[in-house]
């Protein structure tokens, strides 16, 4: 047995897990440096309306956390065509909800 060769699925799923790790480190560093700038009881601009700081700079990062443990559930148990598909959604997802993130804080952190 050589330890050397991976299934492409199993390279798949490495593949989106450093996506998404690079991503969601993206996204809470931007979110620590807005929390540390702006004061503690802040309301800032998000969805429309106007919500305390700590759900306008983390529920995006927390909730897209919660997302990349469900999809790196499914990579682990995907193989074949289906774990090309799983690993589609992954390599498209994380860098969406990164630049969505960007965008709102950016907006929030407007004067």
């Amino acid at each position: 047995m050589n330890l050397l060769v991976l299934a492409p699925s199993l390279i798949f799923a490495y593949v989106g897990d450093a996506l998404w790790v690079i991503c969601l480190a993206l996204m809470f560093s931007v979110s620590l440096r807005a929390w540390r700038q702006t004061e503690r009881k802040a309301s800032l601009p998000f969805l429309g309306g106007r919500m305390r700081r700590d759900v306008a700079l983390w529920l995006l990062p927390v909730a897209t956390f919660a997302v990349s443990l469900w999809l790196l559930l499914q990579a682990r148990n995907a193989e074949g065509d289906t774990a090309l598909m799983v690993f589609g959604v992954r390599a498209a997802s994380a860098p969406l909800l990164t630049l969505l993130h960007l965008r709102w804080v950016r907006a929030a952190l407007k004067p």
